[in-house]
């Protein structure tokens, strides 16, 4: 049975969360407590995986609970159900916690709410995998960019529009400010997209303390890696976001599309950051078996990991609350549709700007465009791909292939 613990310092709140979920009974096994401490004994006795806890309590706050969980548990997905607005409390809880909800809260939105939770969970079999992304709280930035952001960051009339340039170049960076504009804690109605329009609406005041106070991002420190290079990740990720867009605009997509078709572009390949990242022995031998042997990085990743990078990638970004299109597409950037109608989507435009990033198109895909009257089109997205010089991969010479 699938096991939740609530933690509240208010008895009544705890009630009340019992009398609303006593239907769900039969599938989680729950239980509430009233501090931290308490909730930290349950997890060192029983198996836990999803966390729900208040943020402003007594003796150990809730910021203080996540970062106890982060480091003894990381296996259990966090969640912040919590009506304070402190804005320095937020930022600290953006890098522990995994999602937000925001009191009062019904009882359908915290069943969909865990229950996506249970359910993406199944994508990945591996213990260890699970345990790795369910305990990050920030992604790697390649060093230039990172120090870059500091730079602009220091200075005191940097307009959002600065910041937004250097963040939306970088794939953790993006991620992380997606992650707090779309927070329920911020109280905003509607999802935000576009890195740009996150960074607006968060302010530069706002960034600098998730960047220099709460340590969101990282400079990413490389290692022997022989068949992966970050900074070539991010060279193919912004040129398939770019394109992604282009792709977008031509088959007459609507704004939020062209949105998703950049940040899902962007953001594509970023499950190979996090294994390359966590596990750089491993990942480098996997690309340098899939070089040797002429197999698909994804093919090699499923011999190493027993699971690829899409998959990796799309369950951070859902533990990270991003918009549903953008994990989705992530998930599915290898895939093209068997329906013809299902062409007209940002999916289809990331798919077609990876592809062509890597040199390589399925046939079946060519077919299915030019069935649908966008074969033009696919020659000028090719011509497009060769005249931007469209990043060709992570890897070093050996195997030049980024997305595949």
């Amino acid at each position: 049975m699938k096991r939740v613990l609530f933690v509240d310092d208010e008895p009544r709140v705890l009630d009340g969360l019992k009398r609303m979920l006593y239907p769900l009974r039969n599938e989680w096994r729950m239980a509430f407590v009233t501090s931290g401490r308490e909730a930290l004994e349950l997890l060192e006795q029983s198996d836990y995986e999803v966390l729900v806890t208040d943020l402003r309590m007594p003796e150990m706050s809730g910021v203080e609970l996540l970062a106890k969980v982060v480091s003894r548990h990381p296996q259990v997905v966090r969640m912040v159900l919590s009506g304070t607005a402190d804005q320095e409390i937020a930022v600290r809880s953006a890098t522990l916690a995994h999602q937000y909800l925001v009191k009062p809260c019904d009882a359908a939105t915290i069943r969909a709410t865990v229950g996506r939770a249970f359910s993406l969970r199944v994508m990945l079999d591996d213990p260890a995998l699970k345990q790795l992304i369910s305990g990050l709280h920030n992604l790697p930035s390649v060093p230039s960019l990172y120090l870059r952001l500091m730079e602009v960051l220091r200075s005191l009339d940097v307009s959002p529009k600065e910041v937004a340039e250097v963040v939306s170049q970088d794939i953790g960076m993006t991620a992380k400010v997606l992650q707090m504009a779309n927070s329920a804690l911020f109280g905003i109605q509607r999802q935000i997209t576009d890195p740009t329009q996150a960074v607006i609406y968060l302010g530069p005041e706002m960034v600098r303390q998730l960047v220099l106070v709460a340590s969101a991002f990282s400079a990413f420190q490389p290692k022997s890696l022989r068949h992966f290079s970050i900074e070539r990740l991010q060279i193919h990720s912004l040129a398939v976001g770019g394109l992604a867009r282009r792709i977008a605009q031509s088959l007459e997509l609507s704004p939020a599309a062209l949105d998703y078709a950049f940040v899902g572009g962007l953001l594509h390949d970023v499950g190979k950051l996090l294994l390359a990242c966590n596990y750089p022995e491993r990942y480098d031998e996997a690309m340098r078996h899939a070089s040797e042997e002429g197999v698909l990085d994804r093919i090699a990743e499923v011999q190493t990991f027993g699971t690829t990078h899409a998959e990796v990638g799309a369950y951070l970004l859902w533990l990270w609350a991003l918009p549903d299109p953008i994990t989705e597409i992530v998930l599915r950037h290898h895939e093209f549709p068997a329906d013809p109608a299902a062409v007209y989507s940002p999916s289809v435009a990331v798919h077609v700007a990876d592809a062509l990033g890597n040199g390589g198109f399925d046939p079946d895909a060519v077919a299915c465009l030019t069935a649908v009257g966008l074969g033009e089109k696919l020659a000028g997205w090719q011509r497009s791909s060769r005249e931007t010089r469209l990043g060709r991969g992570s890897h070093v010479e050996a195997h030049p292939v980024c997305g595949r």
